[in-house]
């Protein structure tokens, strides 16, 4: 009943969030909800620097330049969504923001750069839809022009044991995962004995349908216990250059792990990433 409630909460005020300009900060124009119903982390994609929630609007935008980022990008509830932003020029301060949302993310860098690759967590109790997020950085005293990207989130099932992965491109990346058994779960085997489900699936064999994410999850009461192995195969690159992937792994009650990779290059070239091994 939490869960339903959660996203019965934010569908509700999303609804009234109305639209922002690129040169002023996000503003709140209904009943507020916060950004951390629907983000739940921002970290740089080594894992290596986390940003602050705070609360309150997010600062007004300054003269300098809106970051370039991604205008379209996918997720999948209770996964991670990567967003490279390019600024052209040096800044070591990021705001993640949310159109109609109460607070933001304050992501301070260590050193100044013209780039970066931020990942963000999704909140397992987000409802399908399209979430509109804002981004600006600075140079630690003012922020410039927010840009915008449409978040579109696809509800999938959450468990014991859920492992997700997002990918950029028009590329088929393959996700499986092999129980404690042994059996492997992916487009060949969608259920395992053991309860396991890929309940996912996308671009198959360079069929491109832009929803760029996988899940596997085994629901609350039946993941075995042991040890479960995670490997992704760059099944085809379907002509695209490159495809940059972030694999989430979630246990209930644990802080989910997220690995972060890239294809680079033709498929065939690509073996498949062993990305690790976790036990439940």
């Amino acid at each position: 009943m939490k869960a339903i409630a959660i996203a019965t909460r934010v569908s509700s005020a999303l609804l009234l969030a109305g639209s922002i300009a690129s040169c002023k900060g996000p503003e709140l124009l209904g009943p507020a909800f916060s950004i951390g119903d629907i983000v739940t982390r921002v970290t740089t994609a080594d894992g290596t620097v986390s940003a602050v929630l705070v609360a309150g609007v997010a600062p007004e935008a300054g003269g300098s330049a809106a970051p370039s980022v991604p205008a379209q990008g996918t997720a999948v509830n209770g996964g991670s969504a990567a967003v490279q932003l390019d600024a052209g020029a040096a800044f070591n301060t990021v705001i993640v923001a949310m159109a109609g949302a109460d607070g933001y993310y304050l992501l301070a860098l260590p050193a100044g750069t013209s780039t970066a690759d931020l990942v963000l967590g999704v909140s397992p109790d987000v409802p399908a839809g399209t979430q509109r997020l804002q981004y600006a950085v600075g140079d630690g005293t003012t922020i410039g022009a927010y840009s915008e990207q449409s978040l579109r989130m696809f509800r999938v099932g959450t468990g014991d044991v859920q492992v997700s992965i997002s990918w950029t491109g028009a590329s088929d990346v393959d996700l499986h995962v092999f129980d404690p058994s042994g059996e492997e779960v992916y487009w060949a085997n969608r259920t395992a004995a053991s309860g396991g489900e890929l309940d996912l699936d996308s671009n198959p064999g360079c069929d491109i349908d832009n929803t760029n994410n996988e899940n596997i999850v085994w629901a609350s009461g039946t993941a075995p216990a042991g040890d479960y192995r995670v490997v992704v195969d760059y099944w085809a690159d379907c002509g695209v250059p490159r495809s940059d992937y972030v694999v989430t792994v979630a246990l209930t009650g644990q802080q989910p792990q997220v690995f972060t990779g890239s294809f680079v290059g033709d498929d065939t070239i690509n073996p498949d990433r062993e990305i690790g091994t976790f036990t439940y």
